[in-house]
């Protein structure tokens, strides 16, 4: 009887023991299910406040997108539609008032007139909204003045601004904000010729006849003549631009049998490559300016007078009042990089100066290498608005050739004909690699650099003489603008074929200058270069040489919208 009250008590604790342990089991199931449903529920809210944070992140992407897309594109568009007097005068009349907002508020306008900004007293707006994967979003842009708008040169004008973006996403419940600031100029100025790769108003010799794009001719910037292109071959010139003409028809070689048509190619006979469109049937592009060969003469001499052939840097006895002058023709421009400064050897008969500018020091000095006299100057030769320097020969350059200093922009300006007697190059610049026409071949570039070059001749021809090296380069924007920028001798095949003349800066001129003579049934070059012409990028967003001829338009950009952006995320 007592063992089974004890086997009884003993499987009652047996009992009272298993049932704490499952009430234990059961609890820390209960706890361990429990973290499971929290760290999920962590996990959803983690991954959807991730999502909610990056699609804040997209929206504040497409604003700043979007920002650049009214300023250059919108308001571009509206300047360089507006009447060019109706530019200067509005646009000056604000930079006097200091009223940025209110000139931006005017100038940034759909295609068809309407405001695309919001004024609230000082600061302008712009909002919009969207979806972005599975999230909402929305932002507003605010614009405000940095500082107040200023000339910038004859014609031209900055407008600096700040701006703020305030963005924002929800997604499944959960929201997220991103805001970011920052800061852009906008530069209004007349438009260019310089932004040409090739520009001519008769795409033929001066003599009329037709000028050929074969596969020795290859163009890496935008290309335009108020005439029609003549494609030889296949393939027939390579584009990397866009091409415009005014015609509606190109000229196809045909194997001889010439043919017109409205089209990019000729079957498989002549077959342009073009990387970019082929416009026919544009707008033409007067070949007229606002700045003409007297205007640069004046801006040489400084307003005096020089009687006799000489070279002169006109000045008052102790300051620069000008640029250089040459009256006459000169027998050479040698352009060269002394202790970093940049110097100009000018030969006219008998008498040789060299003029070295210290941009530093602010000071020009003058040699006279015949007498050993040598004469500082305060100031540099930059002309009379001090936009860079300038060498006008009021007559012909026979040669002309040399380095330009890598921190100067200057223009060389002639009369009549310019000779490129020697390679012209940049100081500062990037070299091609491989060889034109090649699989790889990279072309030069001066994208970042400072050095530029303007060549022109207002009356007669740019020329690559007959002393020039084979595979000669010359790196500058040419203008020619009753003339034309071809080879001397060209047609000589006694001489042989010259390989290939690399331009890294465009051309634009009357007619279209011959290079050399290519044979008809083979289409192998015979004589002269054959072109590789590197379109200057720096000329798309506005750069120009110092006095370089200008179109009667206005264009307005920025480059600078994505520089210094400083993003935060919101709360």
């Amino acid at each position: 009887m007592k063992m089974t009250t004890r086997l009884k008590n003993e499987n009652g604790a047996a009992i009272i023991i298993a049932l704490f342990f499952m009430v234990i089991l059961y609890g820390l199931s209960g706890i361990f299910l429990l973290r499971v449903i929290n760290e999920a529920k962590m996990a959803r809210v983690e991954r959807e406040s991730a999502k909610a944070f990056y699609s804040a992140q997209g929206a504040a992407q497409t604003a700043v997108d979007q920002l650049d897309v009214l300023i250059n594109t919108d308001l571009k568009n509206t300047i360089s539609s507006a009447n060019p007097n109706g530019v200067i005068s509005y646009t000056s009349s604000e930079v006097n008032s200091g009223d940025g907002i209110g000139w931006l508020i005017y100038a940034v306008r759909d295609g068809n007139g309407g405001a695309l900004l919001a004024q609230d007293g000082d600061e302008a707006s712009y909002s919009g909204s969207g979806t972005l994967g599975e999230g909402a979003y929305q932002y507003n842009i605010v614009i405000t003045e940095k500082g107040d708008p200023e000339d910038a040169g004859v014609d031209a004008w900055d407008f600096p601004y700040s701006y703020t973006i305030e963005a924002g996403s929800t997604t499944n419940g959960v929201t997220s904000q991103v805001s970011l600031n920052g800061d852009f100029t906008i530069r209004v100025q007349r438009d260019n010729f310089a932004k040409f790769a090739l520009f001519t108003n008769y795409q033929t010799t001066e003599s009329g006849q037709n000028v050929w794009f074969t596969d020795k001719t290859n163009f890496a910037g935008p290309v335009h003549t108020n005439g029609r292109f003549n494609f030889a071959f296949n393939p027939s010139g390579t584009f990397e631009q866009s091409v415009t003409q005014e015609d509606q028809y190109a000229r196809f070689y045909n194997y001889g049998w010439t043919v017109l048509l409205d089209d990019d190619h000729n079957g498989t006979r002549d077959v342009p490559v073009f990387h970019g469109d082929f416009q026919r049937n544009a707008d033409p592009v007067v070949l007229d300016s606002s700045v003409e060969e007297g205007d640069m003469a004046d801006q040489a001499t400084g307003g005096q007078n020089f009687g006799s052939n000489g070279i002169y840097v006109p000045n008052d006895g102790s300051n620069v009042e000008g640029g250089i002058y040459i009256k006459g023709d000169s027998d050479s421009i040698t352009m060269s990089v002394s202790n970093g400064k940049p110097v100009y050897t000018i030969a006219q008969g008998s008498t040789t100066k060299i003029v070295t500018i210290d941009q530093t020091a602010n000071q020009t000095k003058v040699e006279d290498v015949s007498t050993g006299v040598i004469d500082t100057y305060n100031g540099v030769p930059d002309g009379v608005d001090n936009v860079g320097p300038l060498i006008f020969v009021d007559g012909s350059i026979n040669s002309l050739s040399g380095t330009v200093q890598a921190d100067t922009q200057v223009t060389v300006a002639s009369k009549n004909d310019i000779v490129i007697s020697n390679n012209i190059m940049y100081e500062n610049y990037t070299p091609a690699v491989g060889s034109p026409g090649d699989a790889g071949y990279v072309p030069p570039s001066a994208e970042g650099a400072t050095n530029l070059l303007g060549i022109v001749t207002w009356e007669g021809d740019v020329r690559i003489g007959t002393s020039a090296p084979d595979d000669v380069q010359v790196q500058g924007t040419i203008l020619a603008s009753s003339g034309v920028f071809q080879v001397d001798d060209y047609g000589n095949i006694g001489a042989g074929p010259r390989g290939t003349a690399t331009l890294l800066g465009g051309v634009i001129s009357n007619n279209y200058g011959a290079f050399g003579l290519f044979s008809g049934s083979t289409g192998n070059q015979l004589s002269g270069y054959g072109r590789n012409f590197v379109y200057d990028e720096r000329m798309a967003n506005g750069e120009s040489p110092p006095y370089f001829p200008t179109l009667n338009t206005f264009i307005a950009f920025t480059n600078d919208i994505t520089d210094k952006t400083v993003w935060r995320e919101g709360e």
